[in-house]
C-alpha cells in the first residue's frame, strides 16, 4: 500500500498536465483502485489545495493557482466589459459554483464598465487571485478617482461625503445611460468590498456585518475596487435583488444608510447640515433603513431634520431606523413624538 502522502504529493504535482483524467492515471501509476485516488483527492479538495469544476465526463481538476491572472486593458470606444469577461475570464467562471460565477460576472461587468464610462481615464488592470478558498477580483484605473468624480459631480462639501452618497445607490452621474446599482449590489454580493480612490478607503465586510471607511496617509491614483468572494457562498443574486425592490413594480425602491458615514472623525451629530448628508437623494427611494450601529447620541436638530422635516415633505418615503442604542432612540422618538404635535 503506497503512503497517503505519496499520492497526494503526485495528485498535487501532476493535475495540471492531467486537469481531466488524473484520477485514472494515479490509479495506473500506483496500481490502486480509482476510489483509492479519489479518497485522496476529495482531502485535497475539502484543503483546497486543489479545485473542481464540472460534473461527470467534463469534470476538471486544477490548482488554485490557475486562478492567478492579471492583465491591461486600454481604454477605447470598442472595449466592451462583457467581451474582455467572456474572452479572458471564462477559464475562470467555469470553475465556478453557478451562484458564485453571477456574482464575479455581475461584479466583474458592472466595475470594469464604470471604469470605462466614468474614470476619465486610459488604462485598466485586472487581476483574479486565489486566498485559500476566496477568489478575489480586482480592477483598477488611472483615471481622476471615483470619489473625486462623486465630489464634482454633486458639489459636495466634503469629499468624504462622496462614500455616504455611493453607498445609497442609485447615485449616478449618467441618469440615461446608468442605474447607479452596479456599486450598491457589488457592494452587497461579495463577502468583501473594497474601494481606495483619492487617499480614501471604504470597505464593507458582509460576512462579518461590518463596515470601515478612513483617509489614507499615501496617495492614490485613479480608482481600485478588490471584490472578494468565498467559493462555498450560499448567496443568490436573485436574492439579493429582490430583498430591495417592490413586490409589485419590482422597482429598486428601498436602501440603508450606515448613519456612521455621515460622521466624519469626532463629529457629533449634532445639526440639520449634517442631516442633510443623509436625505440627500432620498427622494428617490420609497423605503428607506436608517442604521445608526456605532452612534451613541444625535441632537434634536439632527433628529428634527431627519424625522420630522423631511418626513414632511416627503410623505411618500417611509423612515425606518435600526441598532440604535437609549439614548438614541430616546432622541428618535422624542422628535417623532414632537412631530406629531406639530
Amino acid at each position: 500500500m503506497k503512503p497517503i502522502n505519496e499520492i497526494k504529493s503526485y495528485l498535487l504535482k501532476h493535475v495540471k498536465q492531467y486537469p481531466h483524467d488524473i484520477v485514472a492515471v494515479a490509479a495506473q501509476h500506483f496500481n490502486v483502485t480509482r476510489t483509492t485516488i479519489h479518497r485522496h483527492l476529495t482531502a485535497l479538495l475539502l484543503q483546497n489545495k486543489i479545485l473542481k469544476s464540472g460534473t461527470t465526463k467534463q469534470v476538471k481538476y486544477f490548482l488554485p493557482s490557475t486562478l492567478t491572472y492579471e492583465k491591461n486593458y486600454k481604454i477605447s470606444p470598442s472595449i466592451s466589459e462583457f467581451s474582455i469577461l467572456d474572452q479572458d475570464f471564462s477559464f475562470i467562471t467555469k470553475t465556478l459554483p453557478k451562484n458564485v460565477e453571477h456574482i464575479f460576472s455581475y461584479g466583474f461587468t458592472e466595475i470594469f464598465n464604470n471604469a470605462i464610462d466614468h474614470s476619465h481615464g486610459t488604462n485598466i488592470f485586472v487581476k483574479t487571485e486565489w486566498i485559500e478558498d476566496n477568489l478575489v477580483l480586482t480592477i483598477a484605473d488611472d483615471g481622476i478617482g471615483l470619489f473625486q468624480y462623486i465630489y464634482d459631480y454633486f458639489n459636495l462639501t466634503d469629499i468624504r461625503e462622496s462614500i455616504l452618497q455611493l453607498s445609497k445607490g442609485k447615485i449616478t452621474t449618467d441618469p440615461a445611460n446608468h442605474t447607479g446599482e452596479g456599486v450598491f449590489f457589488s457592494s452587497r454580493a461579495f463577502d468583501v468590498f473594497e474601494i481606495y480612490a483619492n487617499q480614501l478607503y471604504y470597505m464593507r465586510n458582509n460576512t462579518d456585518q461590518d463596515w470601515s471607511f478612513k483617509t489614507l496617509n499615501y496617495k492614490t491614483k485613479g480608482t481600485t475596487v478588490k471584490m472578494m468572494v468565498n467559493n462555498h457562498s450560499t448567496l443568490h443574486l436573485k436574492d439579493l435583488f429582490e430583498s430591495y425592490q417592490d413586490e409589485n413594480s419590482l422597482a429598486f425602491n428601498k436602501t440603508e444608510i450606515v448613519i456612521k458615514l455621515a460622521k466624519f472623525e469626532e463629529e457629533v451629530l449634532m445639526s440639520r447640515s449634517q442631516a442633510k448628508r443623509i436625505t440627500f437623494n432620498l427622494e428617490k427611494f420609497d423605503r428607506v433603513v436608517l442604521d445608526f450601529k456605532g452612534i451613541e447620541f444625535v441632537g434634536q436638530g439632527f433628529v428634527d431634520q431627519l424625522f420630522r422635516v423631511y418626513a414632511t415633505t416627503h410623505p411618500n418615503t417611509t423612515i425606518e431606523y435600526i441598532n440604535a442604542v437609549e439614548d438614541v432612540e430616546f432622541m428618535i422618538l422624542r422628535g417623532i413624538e414632537t412631530s406629531k404635535r406639530q
